[in-house]
């Protein structure tokens, strides 16, 4: 973390070195604050705000005035500072940390304004318009008293005032005063009055500055050590010193130092061009102390001496001359020319005994010692002093070096500290000596009240309350590695206007910035010499309309990039424009005017709207460039709030040309949302149309996430949480990766959140704070504003400080993360956490395996799991810790794609199961078998897998025992069978796994979930599966196992379901040893077997109501009278709460309702309710349709579970509905009568009952599934409006890309053509007008003749047929229904050897006709949708690029990872046959996958590489970039 705490307030006195115990301190003061720093080590120590004790106390001081001078004094440690008429005295105490804390002593109220203070051995001086002496008696701080011993009047205001050495003189300089004036105690011992009596060193101009000679601690209180250097305007250096030992009061001129006497000291023609103009430019002449210097001296010879280095040699050598140099001149002047060059002065005899005159020697000149831009850093007050190395990081050389160290203040305020080492100066080690710069102290006098930041660049803006702009850079180094190096911010320039700033943007290259200070806006250029120069006042701005707003942008003037530059007015909702044409470096650039033009913002009752707040969108952190292939270059560039409709509104800029007319209209309204009339706190846009809105409410500060990813998609929340503290400021980091991390701070606190992975059965998108960053106690400053950087430095305000934190996390972040994931892992940056947290799952992830074999891919499965296999195997045969696995190649990945590629590489032969006789080809086949299932099974019980944590390995050890057991009976089975034993034996193996290990509870799950039954309902090999299903609960089927395996809701054969229930009541009487026939009556009663049920109660002797259910059970229950005896028991029974029991009475009874009732309303089953009406009334019966629809299907609308909602439909043979119910508004499914007409839900539903749940992503493989099954599914089908299908579509998109499965996603943006509305009274011609890529697209219908007589040419994908029978299709549409999908005509230019099939939509190569697909603009620029999706797929959808761009870069971290992986142990995988050529597969397979999404332009992906370096600080990547760019 690197702080800057301001820059001091540039007075003479405004920063101060001192040495106590054994500790350099440097103090200086910055606004109202002091702020105290190690000297030597550049450590913050501590933040005292002094308006908190002024504010106190009535002070008579006005809050907010600068202090004037700061001092600490080198016996006690006390600090005095001046402000206004007080002096705040702060002493020292030690905290429980055992570090050096300063607190508030008194406050020292005077009658006049103070400017200056200094210490002695126990007074304390203050100088202002009056001179005045305290004295404070006892040495405990608590019980100390101030004394005021002593004030006079003077007859100018004192600016600097110092106590000599021995404290028995002191020094008073007056403002624009020639006259030095040396005080002396002049009062007898005797007398308690004091009495000070002074003399006049006379000089022929303004003394500037004066400081007293410090040498040798023996030389502190000897007669005649008070000396006094002196400096005047007119550029001669003056030493004083007394003569008489008897007046040592009385100073002389001992000596002069005059730069103008000697050629080797004039000064050069650059300095004589400066100073020509200004008869005061000089640049004084500094003391390097004689103290500072053999001190120095002496350490770096005891160092020398043990130092064993061959460079020790030269050293001695430079060491020996400075020693010699020490013996006979001590005392060491300097200058700091206009130049940059330095010249260094010895004098000797400025103090021996006996007394003879100094002589000044000219020691050298350094040509260019420091750059000119930093000159002016030597026109003040300096302070030289030895580094004193405490710790053990210096070396030996270092220490040997006669390192000095010098500390200057420029007239603007700023500090630096400058090192120069003796040795090299005088042993001339170098070629070129100079000043080397070590830490620099900058910033702001008042506190900042914003920060703004250029859109995608490291440079930015903070702007103070005194109007003070300053433009910032941030530096980051390549690659860190160590956390103590971390990024800094670099001051570039400060801005100035005649009136106090009020609003200010930065352009995106930082070269331009543009303020705004109420009457004008100005355009300022940076330059080089870290100044910024105003080039422009744009003067088509109307001072009337006052800026809410200044903001710049980048948008396409036909082909060219184009910078402009906006300033939002609420007045009118006034907006002006200009653009900004960049020239040749050095020439001003173009700057024209656009428009001046009102937002047209109307509501509902046409009254305009008025512009509450106003902000710029692409202000996050991060990458923001747009990488795809669009014509729609007009990405929304502002946003704005209006209280009186409640909406934000995001606007485009239109321009499509250079020649603009007045009355074109060029911004556009493109998504507007509600958000309520409350006006917001705070709105902060996002990238990928997330923003963040804070509103306060009684509980706090609520902050909602919204998301709105393209404009078709109704906006909705994301994320809600209310914070106890008040929310100061928001931040959005954009990472290379497309993952979202938010800083949020209160006063105190930055909380930084990031999205969570989503969980497969979790409801909702998930935020989680992973970092909390709290300001530390020494700083007692509260937070004003936060922005991130690039590469993950957050810059924090806090008053008038910048801190800047670096992407490293903290132990304590790390642990926390681990806690939240499960896994035990080390997290260095936080990308890492944001990766691990949200980023895409690795491939042997239990969740992507699963969704896998949902979408059929179990091939693609197994593959993954034999890859895993192998590397277990090469890391474990190496003896290597698994640390890392690599993710599966991508040509495995893109397998399913292999019907639209045709490869002749041999290399990749067998991406098509091609022969090879290549040894290592044959290596890359992956087979699943026992021995692979049994060595994965037997190590994830040894091992624990990276990035699982012990419940998703318990899931995937499940995983691969049930995909082994399925794999015999896969031939039996159908898919759909697959899936459903999958899930089925992965439900009771993780069940047993929780009972022998120690895992959360909510790992077992009560049931099977309705989508498993789903697959089971629509499987063909329902008697396999209930085979399966009965032995997986041990053979035994009792309720509970049919309940949670949900068989008589998806047998479809009332037969078998009968079957069952048979079972069941067998197996209930049996369960127990003491046969009980009241486990079983009800199922018995439900399958009317009264005589069945009676025979076993003749069995029950030891049962105590034998002989009473067998005397009523006799009884005709055909008759009435019986009839109510049974049902007065049923009641009975259910006062008893004996509810099954009671079901059964009323089965007796025939009340089939009644028992129903019970089912649901005591029991809570409606499994068991629909059970006993499938046996009791079979499929057909009323019961059991009310069942569904008065219960089951209202519970599936409430709980929006579509599953259920598709399968309870489906049961009762509403199969459109069943369809209808994966993607439509399930509120709508419940209104609709069966014979209601199709045409209403194909029209567009309202916004209010268009789905915005993120849903289930496999119900995307349901409907697949379901809507070409039959006639009526296609009707259903149909019925879907396109835009429902549209919304649908993209938030299961958007479900897969949240569970980390982004390969799935961009599946989906390939594959997904849109149902075309159709003619409902022919649904056929869904499949008339649906294109389709290959063979087994087409439905095998048992009379089609065309494969019965004809065969398929292989070669060219096409049917030959010789018969020309016809068919139940319409001739003209046999050539559309079976085109042929592959042509020759598209080439791809990476690899050579490579031919593609043309993609069923339009080829990158090719033009895009969007506005065919999409919509055009008319001449106005207003945008019409066709309203027609038929045959489209999301790859045409260019409002939808930006996110299919953040799919890529997500793919692509996998991609990433493995060459890390592959390059930090290269020998390791390179002898492996399987991995040798791995970094070429996974880079190939990359390619190909990003051509089928067309995605091509691998510059892009070059810099994402490359910024992927940056982030996680991957040397071995950063080298891979470096070498094997991809082209």
């Amino acid at each position: 973390m690197t702080i800057n705490h301001g820059k001091s307030n540039g007075n003479i006195q405004s920063f101060h070195i001192s040495h106590w115990e054994k500790i350099r301190y440097l103090s200086y003061c910055s606004g109202d604050k002091i702020i105290i720093y190690n000297g030597n080590s550049e450590e913050h120590i501590q933040t005292i705000g002094i308006s908190e004790f002024l504010s106190k106390v009535d002070s008579g001081e006005p809050l907010g005035n600068k202090i004037n001078s700061v001092e600490m004094s080198e016996n006690d440690g006390k600090i005095a500072i001046t402000i206004g008429i007080n002096v705040l005295v702060f002493y020292p105490q030690v905290n429980k940390e055992m570090t050096v804390q300063w607190k508030l002593m008194k406050i020292l109220k005077h009658d006049y304004p103070v400017f200056c203070t200094s210490w002695a051995t126990g007074p304390l001086l203050v100088g202002g318009e009056s001179l005045t002496l305290w004295e404070h008696t006892s040495s405990n701080y608590d019980m100390m008293k101030w004394t005021k011993i002593w004030e006079q009047k003077v007859s100018s205001k004192l600016i600097l005032v110092q106590f000599s050495p021995d404290s028995t003189l002191f020094a008073t300089m007056g403002e624009c005063d020639r006259l030095l004036k040396i005080w002396w105690n002049s009062s007898n011992n005797e007398s308690k009055e004091r009495k000070y009596n002074f003399n006049y060193l006379p000089h022929p101009r303004a003394v500037t500055n004066f400081t007293w000679r410090k040498g040798p601690l023996e030389q502190k209180n000897s007669t005649g050590s008070n000396i006094i250097l002196t400096m005047c305007k007119d550029g001669v250096c003056r030493i004083w010193a007394a003569t008489n030992p008897e007046e040592p009061y009385n100073l002389y001129i001992s000596t002069v130092v005059d730069p103008s006497q000697s050629l080797v000291t004039l000064q050069s023609s650059e300095e004589e061009d400066i100073c020509s103009q200004d008869p005061d430019c000089f640049t004084p002449i500094h003391w390097i102390h004689s103290k500072e210097f053999l001190t120095s001296l002496r350490i770096s010879m005891e160092a020398f001496n043990s130092d064993e280095n061959d460079k020790a040699i030269i050293i001695g050598s430079g060491l020996r001359k400075l020693s010699n140099l020490a013996n006979d001149t001590p005392d060491l002047l300097y200058q700091i020319q206009r130049d940059g060059s330095m010249i260094i002065w010895g004098i000797r005899n400025i103090y021996c005994r006996p007394r003879r005159i100094p002589k000044v020697l000219v020691l050298l000149r350094i040509a260019q010692a420091i750059p000119i831009s930093e000159v002016e850093y030597f026109f003040g007050n300096t302070a030289t002093f030895y580094e004193n190395y405490t710790d053990n990081t210096a070396t030996d050389y270092l220490k040997s070096s006669v390192e000095l160290m010098i500390v200057s203040q420029s007239p603007h305020g700023h500090i630096n500290k400058y090192s120069i080492r003796l040795v090299d100066v005088f042993d001339n080690l170098q070629s070129t000596t100079s000043l080397q710069l070590k830490y620099s102290w900058t910033g702001h006098h008042s506190n900042i009240k914003s920060i703004i930041k250029a859109p995608g660049g490291n440079n930015f803006i903070s702007l103070a309350k005194d109007g003070e702009t300053i433009l910032w850079n941030i530096l980051t180094p390549e690659l860190q590695h160590d956390k103590r190096i971390g990024p800094s911010i670099i001051e570039k320039s400060s801005v100035f206007m005649n009136s106090r700033i009020k609003n200010t943007c930065v352009f995106l290259n930082g070269n331009y910035l543009a303020a705004y200070d109420g009457t004008q806006i100005a355009i300022f250029s940076y330059e080089n010499n870290n100044y910024s120069r105003q080039i422009a006042v744009l003067e088509d701005y109307d001072p009337f309309f006052e800026l809410t707003l200044l903001f710049s942008f980048q948008n396409k003037i036909e082909t060219l990039l184009t910078t402009f530059i906006a300033g939002v007015s609420s007045q009118k909702n006034m907006i002006f424009l200009w653009n900004i044409i960049e020239n040749e470096r050095g020439f001003s650039p173009q700057i024209n005017f656009i428009s001046r033009s009102s937002l047209p913002m109307m509501n509902e009752k046409n009254n305009n709207n008025k512009i509450i707040m106003a902000i710029a969108v692409e202000q996050w952190a991060g990458i923001n460039a747009r990488n795809y292939p669009s014509s729609d270059f007009n990405h929304p560039v502002l946003l704005t709030f209006s209280s009186n409709d409640g909406y934000i509104r995001y606007w485009q800029c239109i321009i499509t040309n250079k020649k603009i007319k007045l009355s074109t209209k060029i911004w556009m309204e493109e998504v507007k949302f509600y958000i309520g009339e409350e006006i917001p706190k705070l709105i902060k846009c996002g990238p990928q149309g997330k923003v963040a809105v804070v509103l306060k409410t009684s509980i706090g500060d609520e902050m909602t996430i919204w998301e709105c990813i393209t404009k078709r998609l109704p906006p909705a929340k994301d994320f809600i949480t209310v914070f106890s503290e008040e929310i100061i400021d928001i931040d959005w980091l954009f990472t290379s990766n497309a993952e979202l991390v938010l800083a949020v701070s209160t006063s105190r606190k930055i909380l930084i959140y990031t999205q969570l992975r989503k969980h497969y059965v979790s409801k909702g998108a998930k935020w989680i704070l992973f970092s909390k960053i709290s300001m530390p106690d020494n700083v007692p400053l509260s937070i004003s504003g936060v922005s991130w950087g690039n590469e993950g430095s957050l810059i924090v305000a806090s008053g008038n400080q910048l801190r800047c934190y670096s992407k490293w996390l903290s132990d304590e972040s790390a642990y926390k993360v681990s806690q939240i994931t499960g896994v035990n892992k080390s997290f260095p940056t936080l990308f890492h956490v944001v990766d691990h947290l949200n980023g895409p799952l690795p491939h042997h992830h239990p969740t992507l395996l699963l969704q896998h074999i949902l979408w059929g891919k179990m091939d693609l499965v197994k593959q993954i799991l034999v890859h895993l296999y192998k590397c277990l195997k090469v890391l474990i045969n190496s003896d290597k810790p698994v640390l890392k696995i690599l993710p599966l190649p991508f040509d495995k990945l893109l397998e399913d794609d292999a019907s639209t590629i045709s490869i002749n590489s041999n290399r990749y032969s067998l991406l098509f199961g091609e022969d090879s006789d290549d040894e290592r080809s044959h290596e890359t086949v992956l087979n699943f078998t026992e021995d692979v299932a049994d060595f994965l099974s037997e190590q994830l019980k040894i091992i624990s897998l990276p990035d699982l944590s012990p419940v998703e390995q318990a899931q995937l050890l499940a995983l691969i025992d049930t995909i082994i057991q399925v794999e015999g009976q896969k031939r039996s089975l159908d898919e759909n069978g697959v899936r459903y034993v999958l899930f089925m034996r992965r439900f009771h193996y993780l069940n047993r796994v929780t009972n022998r290990v120690t895992l959360p509870t909510t790992v077992r799950s009560p049931g099977l979930s309705y989508r498993d039954m789903n697959w089971a309902l629509h499987s063909d090999s329902q008697d396999l599966l209930i085979e399966y299903s009965m032995a997986a609960s041990g053979g035994k089927f009792l309720w509970k196992d049919a309940r949670v395996h949900g068989i008589f809701l998806w047998i479809r054969s009332n037969e078998i379901v009968r079957q069952q229930m048979e079972i069941l009541a067998r197996n209930h009487y049996m369960s127990k040893d003491e046969r009980d026939p009241t486990d079983c009556s009800f199922f018995y009663m439900a399958l009317r077997k009264r005589k069945l049920l009676s025979g076993l109660w003749r069995t029950a002797n030891h049962h105590k109501e034998q002989s009473i259910m067998l005397k009523f059970l006799a009884n005709d229950f055909d008759e009435p009278r019986w009839k109510t005896c049974a049902l007065k028991n049923a009641y009975a029974l259910l006062g008893k709460q004996r509810f099954e029991y009671a079901a059964a009475f009323f089965l007796l009874g025939d009340k089939l309702k009644d028992a129903v009732n019970v089912c649901l309303k005591h029991l809570d089953d409606f499994q068991l309710a629909v059970a006993i009406c499938r046996v009791y009334e079979g499929d057909d019966g009323i019961v059991l349709k009310s069942v569904f629809e008065e219960y089951i299907i209202p519970l599936a609308i409430s709980t929006g579970d579509r599953w259920l909602a598709s399968l309870a439909f489906w049961f009762l043979g509403q199969r459109d509905r069943a369809v209808k119910a994966i993607m439509a508004p399930l509120e709508t499914l419940s209104t609709l009568s069966n014979n209601s007409s199709s045409t209403q839900s194909s029209t567009s539903l309202p916004s209010s009952l268009i789905p915005t749940e993120s849903p289930d992503a496999a119900l995307i493989v349901l409907y697949k599934q379901l809507k070409e099954k039959s006639i009526q599914t296609l009707r259903g089908a149909s019925e879907i409006s396109p835009e429902t299908e549209y919304f649908f579509v993209l938030r299961s998109i958007f479900a897969y890309d949240r569970m980390g499965c982004p390969l799935l996603a961009l599946h989906l943006v390939r594959t997904w053509k849109f149902t075309p509305e159709s003619m409902i009274k022919n649904p056929r011609h869904i499949l008339k007008s649906r294109k389709r890529n290959t063979v087994f697209d087409i439905p095998i219908l048992d009379n089609d003749s065309r494969i019965s007589s004809g065969f398929v040419n292989f070669d060219n994908w096409s049917w030959n047929n010789n018969n020309n029978n016809n068919n139940n299709y319409d001739d003209d549409d046999d050539n559309e229904l079976i085109s042929s999908p592959i042509s020759t005509n598209i080439k791809f230019d990476f690899p050579n050897n490579y031919n593609y099939s043309n993609s069923p939509v339009t080829s990158p190569t090719s033009p895009i006709n969007e506005d065919i697909i999409w919509g055009k603009r008319d001449e106005k620029g207003e945008f019409h949708e066709n309203g027609n999706m038929e045959n489209t797929s999301l790859l045409d959808d260019i409002d939808f690029n930006d996110y299919k761009v953040a799919l890529i870069k997500r793919l692509l971290q996998q991609f990433l990872d493995a060459i890390t992986i592959i390059s930090e142990d290269r020998e390791l995988f390179e002898n492996s046959s399987y991995f040798g050529d791995y970094i070429n597969r996974i880079e190939h397979g990359l390619k190909i996958k990003l051509f089928i999404i067309q995605f091509i332009l691998f510059l892009t992906i070059n810099f994402l590489i490359f910024t992927r370096c940056l982030e996680t600080d991957s040397f071995e990547l950063l080298k891979y970039f470096q070498s094997h760019r991809l082209d």
